[in-house]
């Protein structure tokens, strides 16, 4: 147990210290920082940032609900991995989230399945965000919409169709003649339906409020983008190029000002939260 913890630590350590070294080069060494910064909505910002990630946090606490993890224990984890994962590029830092929660949860694959319900209703609102703003405020669809629309769909259908799929395949496999491959076929059936019952736990009477909860973050982020643009001549082109950023399409000075106050404010929140957790501990043992 120690020896896993030990591991666990060294892992945080080295990619902490990674996510450092790639703050430090991208926003620090360069004129970016001072570029992005230099805004006169920073309180506006700061306020978005604090209210988007209050909502996300309880969103990642209501999918843990249920699971071996103190309401303590999933806010430090929420503003460790959070800044790891918006800052490393090709949603790199999502693997460690899914690593770090398995880990405190003792189990891997309750990790992935948390972390990939949670970017699903995150993908799932922000492609409704983009939809209603081309609806209502006009504009086309990017192309990488109709990829996640699509995408979202297939995951959906085989969702509803796993349980019947399993049943056939487990009653063919079982009724045949035993060999080596068909053993393996049902311990990999077996694995994926540990998985589907994971993520049926995680979605029973909490998948509508998850998906709540991310609308009203990108509600929240996307709001406070229109407020800071609503002089301009086309707020409804600066907000799609925001989203579009969100989707890895192009770049958007706006964004990496948020994410800059995501980083900056949640390894500040983490830091409290190590200093309360101190000082409770000191104070129970006197």
């Amino acid at each position: 147990m120690k020896k896993g913890r030990l591991i666990y630590n060294l892992i945080n350590l080295i990619v902490l210290a990674l996510s450092v070294g790639l703050f430090v080069y991208t926003y620090v060494l360069s004129d970016k920082l001072s570029h992005i910064l230099d805004s006169t909505f920073l309180p506006l910002v700061i306020l978005s940032v604090l209210l988007v990630h209050t909502v996300k946090a309880i969103r990642l606490y209501l999918a843990l609900y249920g699971l071996d993890m103190k309401r303590s224990a999933c806010m430090k984890l929420y503003c460790k991995v959070t800044p790891v994962s918006v800052l490393l590029p090709w949603k790199l830092g999502e693997f460690f989230r899914m690593y770090c929660c398995g880990s405190e949860l003792n189990s891997l694959s309750k990790g992935v399945v948390i972390i990939l319900l949670d970017r699903f209703f995150d993908t799932m609102a922000l492609v409704c965000m983009i939809m209603l703003m081309c609806l209502f405020l006009g504009g086309t669809l990017p192309v990488i919409v109709y990829g996640f629309l699509i995408f979202l769909i297939l995951v959906f259908l085989i969702y509803l169709a796993f349980p019947g799929i399993y049943e056939v395949w487990k009653k063919y496999l079982l009724s045949s003649k035993a060999t080596e491959n068909k053993i393996l076929s049902l311990k990999f059936l077996d694995a994926l339906n540990r998985i589907y019952r994971e993520v049926k736990g995680v979605l029973k009477g909490r998948g509508s409020l998850l998906y709540i909860l991310s609308m009203l973050a990108w509600g929240a982020e996307i709001g406070s983008l229109y407020l800071i643009h609503a002089s301009d001549a086309d707020p409804s082109g600066v907000i799609s190029a925001y989203l579009s950023a969100a989707m890895g399409i192009g770049t958007s000075d706006d964004l990496q000002r948020f994410v800059i106050f995501t980083i900056l404010l949640l390894i500040c929140a983490y830091a409290l939260l190590k200093l309360f957790e101190s000082a409770f501990a000191k104070r129970s043992k006197e």
